[in-house]
């Protein structure tokens, strides 16, 4: 985590851990909740970090170079464990347990402080919340944890009295493009940011070959969307029926890109432009609801070939 950019970014964070670092006012648990992007994960690391670091900076900051961050950056470190949520599945009690038991069984030898995150704790199962509260109900010392979270309404509310609760604001949609626009084209940066897509959800979505698929086809399509040879490429070379792209993901991706193309097309007159625009935000609205998507995506066509020839 750049420091510089928390601070920039993220000013009352920065403020909030600072002060806990250089005046050792410290929490046994930590919950750092906000919109879902990856700047809670990369605090909670440095934040790790600084715990442990001895050679901090003038606002309680690790060093992030030096032998004890590196080893805990890349996960060698015995005085810190990261609990990951893999694919679907949640945070279970076994994995609360299993850390009571390491830090338990290496507490006594070392008297270096420990660390531990939890992320996406709004996830975690009943009983692993339950084991977790005991916990830190009665901490061990120089033990702490973090919990990660997207929304604070999922976890226990005793839970939450027991957390200094650190809350992460939403960038800026000019801030969250320049952020995009460093890893992707500007235009997908812009189309995706637009559309509150979080800064992970969006890479991997560029970095997707059908994403550069969608995109392609919906320049084309809105170039003359009245032209049943357009719908037609749509329909044989774009949302292949049976095919990983007939996906409500890339549906919805190609209703993104109609509306920010509209935008920029002015060959139509205000009118037409209005309908388009109601068109694709309706059907943004019932692409929520489970859909039959090729009648649906056939439905589109026929109304927007429908507004544009009126």
């Amino acid at each position: 985590m750049n420091k510089e950019a928390l601070k920039k970014d993220q000013p009352t964070v920065y403020r909030i851990l600072s002060n806990a670092l250089k005046y050792n006012r410290l929490s046994h648990a930590y919950l750092f909740v906000g919109p879902k992007d990856e700047i809670k994960q990369q605090t909670a690391l440095l934040f790790a970090q600084s715990l442990i670091c001895k050679h901090s900076d003038e606002d309680g900051f690790a060093c992030q170079c030096c032998d004890s961050c590196t080893r805990l950056a890349k996960g060698e470190s015995f005085d810190f464990r990261w609990i990951p949520k893999k694919g679907n599945t949640k945070i279970k009690k076994e994995d609360i347990t299993g850390l009571q038991e390491f830090f338990t069984s290496t507490s006594a030898q070392e008297e270096n402080r420990k660390v531990y995150v939890l992320d996406q704790f709004d996830t975690a199962t009943s009983s692993a919340s339950n084991s977790l509260l005991k916990s830190i109900e009665e901490p061990i010392q120089d033990l702490y944890g973090i919990l990660i979270a997207d929304e604070k309404a999922n976890i226990l509310s005793t839970i939450l009295s027991r957390c200094q609760i650190v809350t992460f604001m939403p960038a800026s949609t000019n801030e969250h493009k320049n952020r995009l626009a460093q890893v992707m084209d500007l235009e997908d940066a812009e189309m995706l940011s637009r559309n509150g897509y979080p800064y992970e959800k969006a890479v991997d979505l560029v970095n997707n070959e059908i994403f550069k698929i969608v995109k392609e086809g919906t320049r084309k399509y809105m170039e003359y969307p009245d032209s049943m040879d357009r719908i037609y490429y749509l329909s044989t070379e774009v949302f292949i029926p049976k095919s990983d792209r007939m996906d409500s993901v890339w549906v919805r991706i190609f209703l993104q890109w109609m509306l920010f193309y509209l935008q920029k097309n002015d060959i139509y007159s205000m009118e037409k432009r209005v309908k388009i625009q109601e068109i694709c935000t309706e059907s943004l609205d019932l692409l929520r609801r489970p859909v039959d998507l090729a009648l649906f995506l056939d439905k589109i066509y026929n109304q927007v070939r429908k507004a544009v020839s009126e």
